[in-house]
């Protein structure tokens, strides 16, 4: 018994529009700096503390009021991304549209390949001026005569 078998490809995943990606790209950010913002309150550096003057057997690790960028860097990427997920629940588009575009992969493909076109038809181009000096010479040999 000679038996073949079909073999499928295995599916293809499809890729995430761009929108999306930096939804997500917002949204692991944010949560990576809050853990950074827990082990910094963890670690004594937030809030910002001044060492004491003087010898002291405690061990002090002063901080500055700089340490408060990275707590509100996390509030803004969080923001930004929250943001994103509900404008493209409910349908309003990409929140940063201008940005990432809210395309997908096949969308993208068909006007990539579109301006592809557009942009190296050659024949059509080259053609075109070819038509028009054609006429142009014929005006011309009219003309002189």
């Amino acid at each position: 018994m000679n038996r073949e078998i079909d073999a499928q490809p295995p599916p293809r995943r499809v890729m995430d529009t761009p929108a999306t990606t930096a939804e997500n790209l917002f949204l692991g950010l944010g949560m990576t700096l809050l853990l950074v913002t827990a082990f910094a309150l963890i670690d004594g550096r937030l809030p910002p503390d001044e060492c004491p003057e003087g010898d002291t057997q405690e061990i002090c690790t002063s901080s500055s009021e700089f340490g408060w960028i990275v707590p509100a860097l996390a509030g803004l990427s969080l923001t930004c991304g929250i943001m994103m997920r509900f404008s493209r629940i409910s349908g309003n588009g990409p929140l940063l549209g201008n940005l990432f575009s809210d395309e997908d992969e096949k969308t993208i493909s068909n006007r990539l390949t579109k301006d592809y076109i557009d942009a190296n038809d050659t024949d059509r181009i080259t053609g075109a001026w070819a038509n028009l000096e054609t006429k142009m010479l014929e005006s011309n040999y009219n003309e002189e005569e």
